[in-house]
């Protein structure tokens, strides 16, 4: 293998390894906000301190704002993978790796989320 097609991998890789990450903390954000919408509300009915409560909307807006930018780079990391694997699906030895496969599922199931 040539060291084009082994430094093509190793991007393959990377760049599959970093949407699987953001993919990952995107869905834990989304469901720490669920999550902690249900605490405030428990908090709330058990006529809980207010400094609790605050703490508990702290953690909330955190958890919120985090989603669109991870949002953010998860689009970016994608279009990045996404271009990378059209400009290597011609190349036979690169394209029956299991790298690129990976790769190639990865991009479908982001794209089905």
């Amino acid at each position: 293998m040539s060291d084009s097609s082994a430094q093509s991998l190793k991007q393959l890789k990377i760049k599959t390894g970093v949407v699987k990450r953001l993919h990952k903390e995107e869905s834990i954000y989304t469901q720490e906000v669920v999550d902690q919408k249900k605490v405030i509300e428990k908090l709330k009915a058990n006529d809980a301190d207010g400094a609790d409560i605050r703490a508990a909307e702290r953690v909330l807006r955190d958890s919120e704002m985090m989603i669109p930018r991870t949002k953010s780079q998860l689009e970016e990391a994608v279009q990045a993978l996404d271009d990378l694997v059209n400009a290597l699906q011609s190349e036979d030895a690169i394209s029956s790796s299991a790298e690129y496969k990976d790769a190639v599922e990865q991009l479908k199931q982001v794209q089905a989320a």
